[in-house]
């Protein structure tokens, strides 16, 4: 049997034309110029204020000779700099290209190379990589850079703040379609190299009513949101908490609300109203932790001026400080904060956390990995008005497939991600792709306008994931009784041990409820006879030892046999990526061999 949400078609042949990017722009700065469109340390940026300094930068590059559909590669810190440039090149019907900002010269490179840039625009930062990755990119025209000290730049590279005093900040004409690119987005390169992410305008779009239409509804109708608190918040007028919630008592007044959403959604969505909704109500900020250039933060970025309503709180630094994290928040009072797992265990576990005003965040979002159930019990234990927004996806889908709302201990259900956005249809199908019933675990399909383009430069691997129309996700999971998508793992991560399949996730999850063990890496290691075996790879507390034997030991009871690691390697610290993910191919180069010297150590 198919297993298809209620209300899953493609919106792509549901939405009239839409407007241009430079002209959302342009609208914001039109009809909410004093609007805060960027917040970053003291720094406060009106959306007249972007806007102006966007067309300037545009009119330059345009000079320089970008036009529509050439690639241009951005690599900023997250940093006012950064949506500019992306958005200035987005007037130009040009694509920005964001590279990871942790990149070394060869990854650079590699990035500049295969995405055919014509162009690199960067910060001084990022330099000293940059200049020796640049050899290497022939297609390159121009390299321009943000220099902030002033100093000489290396020759034949432009200065950033010069070009952009060149232009002109006349409105650029509207020259973007739903059809167009957007953007290309590397994936983390967990399985090989980065695949740049085709992505188009269109399905931005189509993410947007998704995501904030389907959103809004859910929080309208669900009894246990306080949505009269949301409201009031949006339009920072707290005496209207009381009436408002008044109204929405009525149960039948939230189920207009929430049939009414979508649909004053899709109205106020790109038109003039949304910009004015954001001038009335000061917009709703979000304190984007992320880095900019990783799709989770991007796509808010697209979406933002669509909406007319988000104000942008960066962090400062490429570095994720706890302390700076609760800082701005007692400083910015943002109603919405956005972690990955990892940063939030970090915020949850500061030992001053108590000290800080955390009451401004209504919604803690959280998303690019599994947020373990214990804890999203944190998360509304230690920020009392806040709900929790679990938001799942992958980069291919504009990211986003699924969300479940959790607003107190109760509702939290380990590795759930709620039930599919609206408009996006879905489908669990075993090896040979048939469609398995609720509680089977299989591969996770999905059909909807959020779909990619495809992977740049690669039919062969978009033919391997596009097939029939459906994205072939690469998830494991399964439908429970509530019809809420329960994630099992990565297809390719499953270990099999003799006739036995073994998710790590599951185990990873059991591993970190020991009070010594801090986080946890499993992996499947060469055996002769069962074929793969389970292997712990882990990190502890500070100040914390522990054996081989008291881990395998404490297992027992906790897992069947075939679950349980047959051995078990301590380290200093597990690998991670810019968002905090465990590289979990790095752990198999350094860990994953047959035999160790010294098992259960270093």
């Amino acid at each position: 049997m198919r297993t298809v949400h209620p209300q899953s078609e493609d919106r792509t042949g549901n939405v009239s034309r839409r407007k241009s990017f430079g002209e959302l722009l342009a609208q914001m700065a039109r009809f909410n110029p004093r609007g805060v469109a960027i917040t970053s340390g003291q720094t406060r940026i009106t959306w007249q204020e972007l806007n102006c300094r966007v067309n300037r930068l545009a009119s330059a590059l345009a000079g320089l000779g970008v036009a529509k559909g050439d690639h241009v590669s951005i690599l900023f810190h997250d940093c006012p700099e950064f949506i500019e440039s992306n958005y200035a090149l987005q007037k130009l019907g040009a694509v920005p290209i964001p590279i990871n900002f942790r990149f070394v010269a060869r990854e650079i490179e590699y990035q500049l190379v295969h995405s055919d840039s014509r162009m690199l625009i960067l910060e001084d930062t990022f330099l000293e990589e940059a200049h020796k990755a640049v050899s290497g990119a022939r297609k390159l025209t121009h390299t321009v850079c943000l220099r902030r000290d002033g100093s000489p730049l290396p020759g034949g590279m432009v200065d950033y703040e010069g070009l952009l005093l060149s232009g002109s900040d006349r409105e650029p004409p509207a020259c973007t379609t739903e059809n167009d690119v957007c953007t290309i987005c590397y994936t983390g390169g967990t399985t090989g190299m980065p695949k740049g992410v085709v992505l188009t305008y269109g399905n931005f779009w189509n993410l947007s009513g998704s995501l904030f239409g389907d959103l809004i509804a859910r929080l309208a109708t669900n009894e246990k949101v306080n949505f009269g608190r949301m409201l009031a918040g949006v339009f920072g007028r707290p005496g209207l908490e009381k009436p408002l919630n008044r109204v929405l008592g009525l149960g039948r007044a939230r189920l207009l609300v929430g049939a009414a959403v979508p649909r004053l959604f899709d109205f106020i969505t790109g038109s003039w109203t949304g910009a004015l909704l954001g001038r009335v109500s000061g917009g709703i900020s979000i304190f984007m932790n992320m880095p900019l250039f990783h799709m989770a933060n991007y796509q808010l970025l697209i979406i933002g001026p669509m909406t007319g309503a988000l104000r942008f709180i960066l962090r400062e630094g490429m570095h994720f400080e706890p302390s700076e994290v609760l800082h701005t928040i007692s400083r910015e009072k943002p109603m919405v904060v956005l972690l990955v797992p990892t940063q939030w265990k970090m915020v949850l576990e500061y030992p001053n956390i108590g000290a800080y005003d955390l009451r401004s965040v209504l919604v803690a979002m959280t998303g690019a990995g599994a947020n373990p159930g214990s804890r999203k019990k944190q998360i509304l234990e230690k920020f009392p008005h806040s709900l929790v927004v679990d938001v799942f996806g992958q980069t291919e889908m504009t990211p986003d497939t699924a969300l479940k709302i959790d607003t107190s201990p109760e509702t939290v259900k380990n590795r759930s991600v709620g039930r599919p956005l609206n408009g996006i249809a879905m489908r669990i199908v075993d090896e040979d792709g048939a469609d398995l019933p609720p509680g089977r675990t299989g591969e996770i399909l999905y059909r909807s306008g959020t779909v990619m383009k495809g992977y740049y430069g690669d039919l062969e691997k978009t033919s391997e994931v596009i097939r029939d129309g459906w994205f072939y996700s690469g998830d494991l999971g399964f439908l429970d009784g509530d019809g809420e998508l329960i994630i099992v793992d990565r297809k390719g991560e499953c270990i099999s041990t003799g006739a036995e399949k073994v998710f790590p996730t599951e185990i990873e999850e059991i591993l970190c409820t020991h009070e010594k063990v801090d986080a946890a890496c499993v992996i499947g290691v060469p055996d002769e006879t069962w074929g793969s075996t389970v292997r712990a790879v882990l990190a502890l507390k500070p100040g914390q030892t522990a054996t081989e034997g008291e881990i395998m030991a404490w297992c027992k009871g906790r897992m069947t046999g075939f679950k349980r690691p047959k051995s078990v390697v301590f380290t200093q610290a597990l690998p991670l990526n810019s968002l905090g993910k465990i590289q979990r191919q790095r752990v198999k180069e350094l860990y994953g061999g047959a035999k160790l010297a010294r098992p259960g150590r270093d």
